[in-house]
């Protein structure tokens, strides 16, 4: 082999060692997450359950709040990719079809990740990992362009009924306008609204279940999200496909 052919490492031993090192402040952290709550993930506890002191931990992570912003933009990413992997399985011709699936995956992934559906979309310590907007912003769209997109492809192939824009409050439209020019989304206003509305209702009943907040009137929720799943066919006017999806 010539010295042109010889393989040349990606990353030096150094840097190889320091992401490895990222990689497990990271595990440790979303192991403490789940096994003691938000509040308990500090740089400190990361420390002892590694092995090392405070001030090496910091080395890699300037703030607890920057690991805790890291954190949220890996769960953030995690949870898209087993969106997009569920809704792999329906053409994107199908969009009503593709809608349904992604809204059972999202359910699935909350209550199966309960701790980490808190830390990224739901009321848990609030402010933590935020110090930063743009990185909030960014990974906060990562998954909401997944939704906003499948209700954008159902809007371009079959439509569903929606306010004009003189129908809705004149600073609600501004708003709406806003929003789809900043994140180009290729709806009319009233198409959005729309959009958010049910958005806000899918991810309420979610949010609720997984966090235990239905606990006080259901022994579990999967019921009532499906009669809410249902009812959001309906406002969405594919209600047809509701029982093919499984």
């Amino acid at each position: 082999m010539s010295p042109g052919e010889a393989h040349v490492a990606p990353y030096s031993r150094r840097e190889r060692l320091r992401i490895a090192t990222i990689r497990e402040i990271k595990d440790v952290a979303r192991t403490l997450l789940v096994q003691e709550g938000p509040e308990n993930v500090t740089i400190r506890a990361i420390a002892r359950e590694m092995g090392m002191t405070a001030p090496a931990v910091y080395r890699y992570f300037s703030s607890r709040d920057a690991l805790i912003l890291q954190l949220r933009v890996d769960i953030f990413e995690e949870m898209a990719r087993f969106m997009r992997g569920v809704l792999g399985q329906h053409p994107e011709e199908e969009p009503g079809r593709r809608w349904i699936s992604g809204a059972r995956a999202l359910r699935v992934w909350a209550i199966k990740h309960p701790h980490e559906f808190g830390l990224i979309l739901g009321p848990w310590a609030p402010g933590l990992g935020r110090e930063e907007t743009k990185p909030e912003r960014h990974m906060s769209w990562v998954f909401g362009s997944v939704y906003s997109d499948l209700v954008a492809d159902l809007w371009r192939v079959r439509g569903f009924p929606a306010p004009d824009v003189e129908e809705l409050d004149p600073g609600l439209a501004t708003t709406l306008t806003a929003l789809s020019e900043d994140q180009d989304v290729d709806m009319p206003p009233g198409a959005i609204a729309v959009m958010l509305r049910c958005w806000v209702r899918l991810y309420g009943v979610i949010s609720m279940e997984a966090l235990g907040h239905m606990s006080f009137a259901l022994s579990e929720g999967q019921h009532f999200f499906e009669f809410e799943l249902r009812d959001l066919c309906r406002v969405l006017d594919i209600a047809e496909f509701y029982e093919e999806v499984v």
